[in-house]
């Protein structure tokens, strides 16, 4: 016996379609307690994992405890991804203005962008890389759809978490702020479709690690500037 097609389905979309060791796509859904050891043909026992990580721990008893709590977590960090999606974008479908243009717009084939964060880059490095990229985008190729890939290398602690940085980078910066210029976005964590992609990308990007710092250095400027805080609000 082996895995239903609807179980692997389930599997799968717990996991965001990603190996819930590694978190890298391109899996297929093991058994953790081994079928020869007549593990059940059921969700509870199901694992996506890719090649080398089920090479490296699908084979080893002791393991078995880990994969499980590994797979919970992940399973668990997905759901939650989703949750938060769900109250910034619509998570199901591309929703077009009543626009003619607009629509004649986004109906052209998509401008992908893609990024790999790499472990030295900090959250403030990511972060104006994915800027400067999704504004180099639309300077190149004026109003097309653009969707963001991103992929993560390490960036793990100790129990095999996302670091702070990186969770936040996902959560915060590219769910509440970057996806109002994007049309889609595919992250670890979560991927979506946005209401309305925003051709007017800001000139640049400040990062700062308060509203306080944030409100003095707005006070300080001659010029009117716009500051955003991750709540998708003017300060």
């Amino acid at each position: 016996m082996t895995f239903s097609e609807r179980i692997k389905l389930e599997a799968n979309k717990r996991s965001h379609f990603r190996c819930c060791i590694c978190y890298k796509v391109f899996v297929e859904v093991h058994h953790i307690i081994p079928e020869s050891e007549n593990g059940p043909d059921t969700l509870d026992n199901a694992a996506p994992l890719t090649a080398d990580c089920h090479y490296l721990y699908g084979g080893n008893p002791e393991l078995r405890k880990k994969i499980r709590q590994m797979r919970d977590y992940w399973w668990e960090i997905v759901a939650k991804a989703k949750e938060e999606t769900k109250k910034y974008q619509n998570f199901d479908e591309l929703i077009f203005e009543e626009n003619t243009n607009y629509k004649e717009m986004l109906i052209d084939k998509p401008i992908a962008i893609y990024h790999n964060i790499y472990e030295p880059e900090s959250f403030e490095e990511s972060a104006k890389i994915l800027f400067n990229l999704v504004k180099k985008t639309q300077i190149e190729f004026p109003n097309k759809r653009r969707v963001l890939f991103l992929d993560i290398e390490r960036h793990k602690d100790i129990g095999e978490k996302y670091d702070i940085d990186i969770y936040e980078l996902q959560i915060y910066f590219i769910l509440r702020f970057l996806s109002n210029f994007l049309s889609e976005v595919h992250t670890p964590l979560v991927a979506f479709k946005t209401k309305k992609q925003s051709n007017n990308i800001p000139d640049d990007l400040k990062i700062f690690a308060s509203k306080k710092e944030a409100v003095n250095f707005k006070c300080k400027q001659s010029d009117t500037i716009d500051i955003i805080s991750f709540d998708s609000k003017k300060i």
